[in-house]
């Protein structure tokens, strides 16, 4: 454990990294199994054809593999490709979506801190003992600040040590990885910098803070539409996908068999109906997995904050395919 902490901070691996590399690498084994028996199979035809006995096991075998698919539903490789997009993106989908809610939650608690830090100020405390009275457990706060108890812990540790005002706040904001709480954090450095540090000025930043957080909720409710939208957009396709296979294509089929095609214009066509279904299911598919991204994009600004719609999705989309497109 202590190795691969040491290779973490030698060679600066992020997180995400590998919570993308091991999903990534389960689904390519994935892949690679699901592709290896078949060829294992063809090897063994190919090379023992003489031997009688061989033979008739492996006709027995692929007899019963192939009793075995008809009785449930066959797996195909784009399913396969499916689970192994799955596998890859959801738990990066889902760190990202904690990680977002982590951020929001530090954001909020940092307006309450500033609001107990100005209180503090204007009750005759200096900066450095007012943070270290807020962080500690005997000290009955009116703000909750249960996330950020342990960088406030270690804030009170540094100022022990001798850090000063400026170093606390920078590394407390660096340390929550907020980019709102980095600015706000910047421009409280700067002022105690310049010696105009006072209860008035962390007022205003806590007030500022809060007002920008009440935008971003205002416009993350105005661009739920939006989300709503996109939804309903692969409701719709799929509806419209689910028509075309119970109705008009097997319509059209029969008719070019029958010959009466020709009159619309339609002598032939060159796909099976199981064909159009894998079609039809490559395109909910393809679709939500861009839907998703696309919904993310829209919502906050960042394509990987859309994943966890990809995710959601495309596992609708698979089950309802189950029930009319997958064999």
């Amino acid at each position: 454990m202590n190795v691969l902490k040491k290779l973490f901070i030698r060679y600066k691996i992020k997180r995400e990294y590998i919570i993308l590399l091991i999903p990534a690498l389960i689904a390519l084994m994935l892949i690679a199994v699901y592709m290896l028996p078949a060829s294992e199979k063809q090897q063994t035809i190919e090379y023992t054809p003489e031997d009688a006995s061989a033979s008739v096991n492996i006709n027995t075998s692929l007899n019963e593999t192939a009793a075995i698919q008809s009785k449930g539903i066959k797996i195909t490789l784009d399913q396969v490709i499916v689970f192994a997009v799955l596998i890859t993106i959801t738990p990066y989908s889902i760190d990202v979506y904690l990680e977002n809610r982590r951020k929001r939650r530090y954001e909020q608690e940092f307006i309450g801190f500033l609001y107990e830090l100005s209180e503090l100020l204007r009750g005759g405390l200096d900066p450095l003992n007012a943070i270290t009275e807020i962080a500690s457990p005997e000290v009955e706060s009116d703000q909750s600040l249960n996330a950020l108890a342990p960088h406030l812990k270690k804030a009170a540790a540094q100022i022990a040590w001798g850090v000063s005002f400026e170093n606390v706040i920078s590394s407390m904001a660096e340390s929550l990885k907020s980019p709102l709480i980095s600015k706000y954090g910047y421009l409280i450095v700067q002022a105690s910098k310049l010696g105009a540090i006072s209860p008035a000025i962390i007022l205003k930043a806590a007030d500022d803070l809060e007002k920008t957080l009440q935008l971003e909720r205002e416009k993350e409710a105005e661009l739920k539409e939006f989300i709503m939208i996109i939804y309903a957009a692969e409701a719709i396709l799929i509806g419209i996908i689910y028509l075309l296979n119970n109705t008009l294509l097997p319509s059209i089929l029969d008719m070019v068999k029958g010959g009466s095609g020709a009159a619309f214009g339609i002598s032939s066509i060159g796909m099976t109906i199981s064909q159009f279904r894998t079609g039809f299911f490559r395109v909910i598919m393809i679709n939500a997995f861009a839907s998703g991204i696309i919904a993310g994009q829209i919502s906050e600004g960042k394509a990987r904050h859309g994943l966890k719609h990809s995710v959601i999705l495309m596992i609708v989309g698979y089950v309802v395919s189950l029930s009319f497109l997958l064999d």
